[in-house]
């Protein structure tokens, strides 16, 4: 472990609501667009991605004219159900790339471990559905931005040196968790979440 890392790693589990999610306008309009989300997401958990909007017109308890308008089509209920759920991922960045790593490795945890995610990556893994694999993609390539965003900072301020790439030390921070998530039926402990962040760490020092 690398001199200081101790001051890292204790900030791994402090975080506020800061991440790529939405803010979205309240009321009825937010109400609706919330249960018809939450319903969809549902759905998905259960392995369920050829529902028809009639059953989530039942099971939201939103009138399906009301759904039809909103919502043509079952890819569009999709999107707005990833779009609710992505927004769910929780990350503060400080400023400091070593800790916004160790955040940023302890919500991906957090949120690669959610039943909905752990559906979606079990479906993207066994399933021929073109399709939804390329929604899901889209849906996560501003997530995988967002995560880049602490490393090109400090590779901007001459912290980390230009010749990593972003791109793959976030997906080599990612492809760990949802190995042991999805394949070995596990949640990555705060040891293996520590060991992980600080591996990155120290690549790019």
């Amino acid at each position: 472990m690398m001199p200081g890392s101790n001051k890292y790693m204790s900030a791994i589990h402090m975080s506020v609501k800061n991440g790529p999610g939405q803010v979205r306008p309240g009321g009825r309009t937010e109400e609706v667009r919330k249960a018809v989300a939450t319903t969809v997401l549902g759905l998905i958990e259960k392995g369920r991605v050829d529902f028809e909007l009639q059953e989530v017109a039942r099971l939201s308890n939103v009138h399906r004219t009301t759904i039809h308008r909103r919502w043509p089509d079952r890819t569009a209920l999709i999107a707005e159900a990833l779009s609710e759920h992505n927004s769910r991922i929780d990350v503060q960045f400080s400023g400091d790339w070593r800790i916004d790593i160790a955040r940023m490795a302890l919500a991906l945890r957090d949120f690669l471990n959610d039943p909905v995610e752990i559906a979606m990556n079990t479906l993207l893994a066994s399933a021929n559905n073109a399709e939804f694999r390329e929604m899901v993609v889209a849906h996560w390539a501003p997530v995988m931005t967002y995560f880049q965003r602490p490393i090109l900072e400090a590779q901007a301020r001459g912290e980390i040196d230009p010749k990593h790439d972003a791109e793959m030390l976030v997906t080599m921070m990612i492809a760990p968790i949802v190995t042991v998530i999805i394949f070995l039926k596990q949640r990555p402990d705060d040891q293996f979440i520590e060991r992980l962040a600080m591996q990155l760490i120290n690549a790019c020092t």
